[in-house]
């Protein structure tokens, strides 16, 4: 004798397992969509990154010249150059225009 098994619960078994195959996947396609995003802010991240160092990198070449370094040892410690003179002006208003001083008369 063969036994010949329900269609009904064969369904039921097939499409308990599609189910599950299709919560999985969905869930696999959500955290497929996180890790993409996570990716794409790291790139934006990295390529911010490299402009940051970029800028840096061009900064650094800018002041590692001898006349950056000049001017600043000028204009924040006030070195002087070998041979140059340094000039004090101890009157500062009489190097602009102003009014000339009137003078009073004389009482006779």
């Amino acid at each position: 004798m063969r036994r010949r098994m329900k269609l009904f619960p064969v369904l039921v078994a097939a499409f308990v397992i599609a189910a599950c195959g299709m919560i999985t996947l969905n869930r696999l396609d959500g955290d497929i969509a996180v890790l993409q995003d996570v990716a794409k802010e790291t790139r934006l991240r990295q390529l911010s990154a490299e402009a940051t160092k970029s800028e840096m990198i061009q900064e650094i070449n800018r002041k590692d010249t001898d006349s950056y370094i000049i001017e600043k040892a000028r204009s924040l410690y006030g070195y002087l150059m070998p041979g140059e003179i340094r000039f004090v002006v101890t009157n500062p208003e009489s190097l602009y225009d102003t009014p000339e001083a009137t003078v009073l008369e004389e009482a006779k």
